[in-house]
C-alpha cells in the first residue's frame, strides 16, 4: 500500500481538520452522556460514584494490557509501510494472549476487592469491554500509520453515539450499574469490529501470527513507552480511585461530574495528537532538524487551542456546572474551576507520548512520567485526609502534578538535543488568555444575551492579541495556507483508493 500523493501540510491540516470536528461530535456526545446519568432521578449521586468508579478501574486494566503496542505499530508501520501485514497479523496475537492474562488477573482481584456481587460483576464486564477498545486500538494503528486518520474519526464518533443510545436505553429499563455496563461493552466491540474490516478492506487481510521473535521485539520496544503511557494514564483515572477508597462514593460523584465534563474536553488534544505521530516518526528518522521545527509548531499549537477552552471553564464555571449537572453538583464547583485550568497543561501533554516514541526515547518519558505520578499520588493521599470537601484535592493535585511533569518532559527532550523555547511560545497565548477571561467575567452575571455577545467578544479579543504580539510567523502563516488546500487531493486520494487502485 502506497501513501498518497498528498502533501504533508495538507495532511496534517486534513488530519486537524476532521479530529477537530470528530473532537467536538464525540466531545458533545460524552458530555451528552455523562449528563443523562448524572441528572437522571433515578441515578443517585453514589451511584453515579460507582459508575465512576468502576469505569476507572477497568480503565486501569485496559492501560496495563495496552503496553504501548499499538504505538509502535504505529512507528514501524509509519518507517516501513511495506510490514503492514507481517506487523498487524502478529501484533494481533499478541494482544489476544495479553488480554487473556490480564482478564484472569482482573478475576482473581475482583474476588478479594471489598464490594458486593454485582459491584464485582460490573467491574469484570467493564474490563471485558475496555479490552475491546485494546483490540480496536490495534487495527486503527494501521489507519493512523497511513495518516488516514478520517476513518479512525469515523469509529471513534460511531462508538459514542451507540455507547450513548445504549445508555439511553438502559436509563430508560432503570437497569441501574450493570445495564451501563453493558452499554459500555456493546459499543466497544462494534468499534473493535468496524476497524477490523476497515483494515482488511483497504490495507491488508489480518492473519493472527504466532510469531515469537518478533512478539519480543514489538513488546521489549513497547514497555518503556506502555509503561509510561500507563502512568499516564493512570495518573488521569488515580484520583477518581483514590478518592473512592479514602472517602465514599457521595464524595467520587460529586467530583466525578465536573471531572467528566473536563474529560469530554480532552478528546480534543488526544485526537488532535493522534495525526502527528507519523510525521515525528519520519521526521525522528530522517530529519532532526525538522523534527525539532514540528516539535515547537505542535507545541506552539496546542497551547494555542487549549486557553481559550480553560478560560471559559475557569470563568463561567458555576453556569456551566449548573446546566450540565445540576444544583445537585454546584458544591464541586471549586474543584471545576481548578481542573479548567489544568487543561492548559493537559492538552499540551498529549503530544509528548508520541515525541519521545519517535525518538525512541520511551525511557526518558517512563522516568519523567513515573516521577510525575507518584508525586501526584503523594498529593492525593497528603492532601484528601486535609481538605474539606475532599474534592478539591484531587483538583489540586491535577493541576500541579500536570504543570511538574510537562515541565520534566520538556527538559528531558532539551537534554536529548531538542529545545522547546518554552517560555517564547507561551507568554503569548497566556496574555491573551487572561485579556478573554476578564472579558467572560465582566459578562458572568449578566444575561443571556449579554453573555452571548461576551463570548463572542472574548474570542475576538483572545484572535487580535495574538495577532497584535505576532505569535505566528510567516513560515506558519504559508504552512496553514498550503495546508488549506487539502480538499481536492484528499477527494482524488479515496476515489482512487475506493476504486481499488492503490
Amino acid at each position: 500500500m502506497e501513501v498518497d500523493a498528498m502533501k504533508q501540510s495538507q495532511r496534517i491540516v486534513k488530519n486537524a481538520v476532521t479530529g477537530i470536528v470528530a473532537g467536538v461530535i464525540g466531545g458533545v456526545v460524552y458530555l451528552a452522556t455523562t449528563i443523562a446519568i448524572a441528572r437522571n432521578p433515578h441515578v443517585t449521586v453514589p451511584e453515579f460514584g460507582k459508575y465512576q468508579w468502576v469505569l476507572a478501574f477497568a480503565m486501569i486494566a485496559q492501560l496495563v494490557a495496552d503496553s504501548g503496542l499499538p504505538r509502535m505499530m504505529i512507528r514501524e508501520i509509519a518507517k516501513d509501510p511495506t510490514c503492514v501485514a507481517k506487523i498487524t497479523g502478529a501484533a494481533a496475537g499478541l494482544i489476544w494472549f495479553i488480554s487473556l492474562i490480564v482478564f484472569l488477573i482482573v478475576g482473581v482481584l475482583s474476588i478479594f476487592l471489598p464490594f458486593d456481587r454485582d459491584m464485582k460483576i460490573a467491574i469484570m464486564l467493564m474490563t471485558f469491554a475496555t479490552l475491546a477498545t485494546f483490540h480496536g486500538a490495534g487495527y486503527s494503528a494501521v489507519l493512523r500509520a497511513f495518516e488516514d486518520n478520517e476513518l479512525n474519526y469515523v469509529g471513534f464518533i460511531i462508538k459514542q453515539v451507540l455507547l450513548l443510545s445504549f445508555i439511553l436505553v438502559m436509563l430508560y429499563f432503570r437497569t441501574g450499574l450493570i445495564g451501563f455496563v453493558i452499554a459500555h461493552l456493546t459499543s466497544n466491540l462494534a468499534l473493535w469490529a468496524f476497524y477490523h474490516i476497515l483494515v482488511s478492506k483497504f490495507y491488508t487481510k489480518v492473519k493472527l501470527q504466532v510469531d515469537l521473535p518478533l512478539w519480543k521485539e514489538l513488546f521489549l520496544t513497547a514497555i518503556p513507552m506502555g509503561g509510561g503511557v500507563m502512568l499516564r494514564q493512570l495518573a488521569l483515572h488515580i484520583d477518581i480511585f483514590v478518592l473512592g477508597l479514602m472517602t465514599n462514593m457521595q464524595t467520587v460523584g460529586l467530583f466525578g461530574g465536573p471531572y467528566r465534563l473536563s474529560w469530554s474536553l480532552r478528546t480534543i488534544p488526544q485526537t488532535l495528537s493522534l495525526p502527528l505521530y507519523p510525521l515525528y516518526s519520519r521526521t525522528a528518522h530522517f530529519s532532526p532538524q525538522r523534527f525539532g521545527e514540528v516539535y515547537r509548531q505542535s507545541l506552539k499549537f496546542f497551547t494555542l487551542i487549549s486557553v481559550p477552552f480553560a478560560a471559559f471553564f475557569m470563568a463561567w464555571s458555576k453556569p456551566l456546572l449548573t446546566l450540565a449537572l445540576g444544583a445537585r453538583f454546584l458544591p464541586a464547583l471549586p474543584a471545576m474551576q481548578l481542573l479548567g485550568l489544568g487543561l492548559i497543561p493537559f492538552f499540551v501533554s498529549c503530544l509528548f507520548q508520541y515525541l519521545f516514541a519517535a525518538l525512541d526515547a520511551q525511557k526518558s518519558f517512563f522516568s519523567s512520567t513515573l516521577v510525575g505520578s507518584v508525586v501526584r499520588v503523594i498529593l492525593l493521599v497528603t492532601l484528601i485526609p486535609r481538605y474539606h470537601p475532599p474534592y478539591v484535592a484531587p483538583a489540586i493535585a491535577f493541576v500541579c502534578a500536570e504543570v511538574l511533569t510537562v515541565g520534566m518532559w520538556i527538559v528531558q527532550l532539551n537534554r536529548l538535543g531538542q529545545p522547546a523555547h518554552a517560555l517564547q511560545i507561551l507568554w503569548r497565548p497566556i496574555a491573551a488568555g487572561v485579556v478573554m477571561a476578564a472579558i467572560l467575567y465582566l459578562v458572568l452575571d449578566a444575561s443571556l444575551a449579554w453573555k452571548l455577545v461576551g463570548a463572542i467578544g472574548a474570542l475576538l479579543s483572545y484572535c487580535l492579541v495574538l495577532w497584535g504580539l505576532r505569535t505566528f510567523s510567516s513560515e506558519e502563516i504559508n504552512q496553514a495556507r498550503e495546508g488549506i488546500a487539502f480538499v481536492s487531493p484528499f477527494v482524488a486520494s479515496w476515489t482512487k483508493k475506493l476504486k481499488g487502485d492503490s
